[in-house]
């Protein structure tokens, strides 16, 4: 029957629609983290959040924010870029899914341009989210898992 195809349709770009949108979390993130000090970081995260870097362990904002505020308290410029790649989404839930991919680090202490140099960090990155009530995905889990580290070191939450 028509009507069928009309359904499948529907149901498979509203799937489409928040997959694509798991992914844009994941960018906008990152470029805020990138370019804009992580000012609006806890934007991306839900109250009750576990996020997992690299072995490091923050839980709930207060812990993200804490990191955030010591990373632009340490008295000197980051430049870093987050470069995000390979990400796969999957949402068949109107409120719930998932999203993950491969994350490379650049970084180093100093204002551009800065000398090049290898990554300082390869790593699986992988999150849950959830759609709160104002209708925005946000990170209830994130987690950085590193392949390949070396070079400048990482920046990491204070109680580390």
């Amino acid at each position: 029957m028509e009507g069928d195809d009309e359904v499948t349709d529907q149901t498979d770009l509203q799937a489409y629609l928040r997959r694509d949108a798991l992914k844009d979390l994941v960018i906008e993130y990152w470029r805020d983290v990138d370019a804009n000090d992580a000012a609006r970081a806890l934007d991306f995260y839900t109250e009750d959040c576990l996020y997992l870097m690299c072995g490091h362990r923050m839980r709930g904002h207060a812990d993200i924010a804490a990191y955030y505020e010591h990373r632009r308290r340490r008295g000197k410029p980051r430049l870093v870029r987050h470069l995000v790649s390979n990400l796969r989404a999957h949402a068949d839930h109107p409120d719930r899914g998932w999203v993950e991919g491969s994350m490379t680090v650049y970084a180093d202490d100093g204002a551009p341009v800065l000398p090049a140099a290898p990554p300082i960090l390869v790593a699986d990155i992988a999150a849950q989210c959830l759609r709160g009530a104002d209708g925005r995905w946000r990170f209830q889990t994130f987690t950085i898992a590193p392949l390949f580290m070396g070079g400048v070191e990482l920046v990491v939450p204070p109680s580390s």
